[in-house]
């Protein structure tokens, strides 16, 4: 039996009330922090489990069902931000984020297919039943940090990657670095002047030419280095199972959000 609407709503702001109130609770959090640092919430997107939970503080405040990616078109990992929101509609259902995935147009948004919430069926976009979107939309600001997780390695490697690079390769290249211990910086998949430092500095460490590229002999020293070697890149289990719960914060790296407002304009095209 399809639960009545307006009881769907109240629950929707009953909640939002319930976390606008531990926001209000919670112990004083740095508002200025660059790249999603600081934030009294943040968005944590398990890609395997088709699940989106929703950290106030630093508490679990909710965990939601949403549909991701399909292999071919998929959700991107990596740890990003919310740059903008809107309402819109259509095949966005009621609220739309869009989050800082460099390579593409990629957000968190409603659905007017609810049937295909829980399972592999985007774009890259991640689904969510409206009523949930909308409680989401409520408590999350631009600067959000969204975290999105799921098997590894993320993607092969098959090009040098330099600095001012962007991609799926570029956020594996900051995960191996961070595996070997010389980036510290968030999974953005831009390679800015932080990952050049974390390159040379493994460079130097290898016993490698010191030139902060990415080039093949270094991605493979890396892969070697942190057990990686040999590992196919991967997106969703072969079989029914779930990814690692994600750890907790890391320093971020690289400029804010980038101050996109509610009156945006809509794209004219998007994964969803």
């Amino acid at each position: 039996m399809k639960p009545a609407q307006p009881l769907v709503r109240l629950a929707a702001a009953a909640a939002a009330a319930w976390a606008a109130f531990l926001l209000a609770s919670a112990w004083p959090i740095r508002r200025a922090g660059a790249q999603g640092e600081g934030y009294a919430t943040r968005i944590v997107i398990n890609v395997p489990e088709h699940r989106l939970y929703l950290y106030v503080g630093r508490r679990l405040f909710h965990s939601y069902p949403v549909a991701v990616g399909k292999p071919e078109t998929p959700t991107p990992r990596g740890e990003f931000v919310i740059t903008q929101k809107a309402i819109w509609g259509d095949g966005f259902g009621t609220r739309w984020m869009r989050f800082s995935a460099p390579w593409g147009i990629y957000g968190i948004h409603g659905t007017n297919k609810p049937w295909s919430v829980g399972t592999v069926a985007s774009h890259g976009c991640v689904r969510m039943y409206n009523h949930d979107v909308e409680q989401v939309f409520a408590l999350v600001k631009l600067g959000t940090p969204v975290d999105i997780v799921g098997l590894t390695p993320y993607a092969p490697i098959r090009r040098p990657v330099d600095p001012g690079d962007i991609g799926e390769d570029v956020v594996e290249l900051q995960r191996l670095l961070r595996l070997a211990g010389t980036y510290h910086g968030r999974l953005t998949g831009v390679f800015r002047n932080g990952t050049a430092e974390a390159v040379r500095a493994f460079q130097a460490r290898a016993g490698l030419p010191v030139t902060g590229v990415a080039d093949a002999r270094t991605v493979e020293a890396l892969q070697q280095a942190t057990g990686q070697a040999g590992r196919r890149p991967g997106y969703l289990p072969a079989r029914t199972g779930v990814a690692p719960r994600p750890g907790g914060l890391r320093r971020a790296e690289g400029p804010g959000a980038s101050g996109e407002t509610l009156e945006a304009a809509r794209p004219d095209s998007y994964n969803g």
